[in-house]
């Protein structure tokens, strides 16, 4: 039996007949995580506000197995207080994927991230303390709040020196879920991603990351634009190895109270992911390179690569898909329900 087995195995006899709560479920990383859960023969709530700019969309849940034991709450996680209370209740497990991920429009409009990344989920965790203070509760962070690497590859260690307003809330997000798992007993692990891609990502919403976009521009035959000279390196993961990271941080012990970086050996250019982007959908049209637009620039933080030792470490995790494989896997998604624009 091979690593990737054992730890399921392993997963599932952890998580068989748990009350699991995804936020954001309806969504890219959320959905794909309500339908892992569902195979681990967990019992799944999802609470989704469908905040339009977020990708979050009921299909992305519609091909899960007859008889999946889901319940969907359409509610925020700020206001609507008691249906989230009667949402968490009793719950075992919290996978907290809802917020804001834009870097560009945290920049553009502050307050409302402000809103979106610490606010809503203060509420959420008073919510979790009063009705789930059992929970074990794992957030999706994003590597955004290291800023510009001083050293390649990053580690936890690293200083943190976020050059956006998104980096600054999400860390500030971080720092509240680890002050209530040490002050109030929940269980709390924070997971940094990096850039994230796969199934059931929305292809037209802007700010959602640079790799939804160029799988769309490949699909439509268009040529994918790079800024600056395309040089930039970034470690790619796909979402099924997230969601096994997830899933691990939710079930380990250990877990309690750390925080741990996702990240991916392979550190490729943007002009070489596109190259194998467009590759994977049989385009032909290629890349060019644009000047940086002056608002991206002032908060683009050059090449990223993330140690992921400490999640090896202690979660026993490392990503299965070569960027190679995985944007393989994904085009396919799409071209086997024939996307188009408007079609997700």
């Amino acid at each position: 039996m091979g690593l990737h087995e054992v730890t399921s195995e392993r997963t599932r006899r952890a998580l068989t007949g748990t009350r699991c709560v995804v936020t954001g479920g309806l969504g890219f990383i959320g959905s794909n995580a309500v339908h892992r859960l569902v195979a681990e023969g967990a019992s799944v709530v999802v609470i989704d506000a469908l905040v339009p700019e977020h990708g979050g969309d009921p299909a992305n849940l519609a091909d899960l197995p007859a008889g999946a034991d889901v319940e969907v709450f359409i509610a925020d996680i700020c206001t609507d207080t008691d249906d989230v209370a009667n949402a968490v209740a009793d719950a075992d497990v919290v996978l907290n994927v809802a917020g804001q991920v834009s870097h560009h429009a945290s920049m553009k409009e502050p307050l409302r991230d402000l809103d979106l990344n610490v606010r809503s989920h203060l509420a959420f965790l008073e919510t979790l303390r009063a009705h789930a203070p059992g929970a074990t509760i794992v957030l999706t962070s994003t590597r955004q709040v290291y800023g510009r690497p001083r050293y390649l590859p990053v580690d936890e260690e690293h200083p943190t020196q976020p050059v956006d307003v998104n980096g600054i809330d999400k860390l500030a997000c971080e720092q509240l879920h680890l002050l209530y798992g040490q002050q109030h007993g929940l269980g709390a692990v924070v997971l940094r991603l990096t850039n994230v891609y796969g199934p059931r990502q929305h292809l037209e919403r802007e700010g959602l990351g640079f790799l939804p976009v160029f799988v769309r521009h490949a699909l439509l035959g268009e040529e994918i634009v790079l800024f600056g000279d395309g040089e930039q390196r970034r470690d790619c993961v796909h979402v099924d190895d997230v969601v096994d990271a997830m899933v691990l941080a939710a079930t380990t012990p250990e877990a309690n109270g750390e925080t741990f970086n996702l990240g991916h050996p392979d550190s490729l250019t943007l002009r070489r992911i596109a190259e194998l982007t467009a590759a994977a959908a049989a385009s032909s049209a290629g890349a060019r390179t644009e000047p940086w637009d002056e608002e991206l620039l002032r908060i683009d933080i050059g090449s990223f690569q993330g140690d992921f030792a400490k999640a090896k470490r202690i979660l026993g995790w490392s990503p299965h898909l070569s960027f190679e494989d995985g944007i393989v896997d994904t085009v396919r998604y799409y071209q086997d329900r024939s996307w188009s624009p408007s079609s997700t």
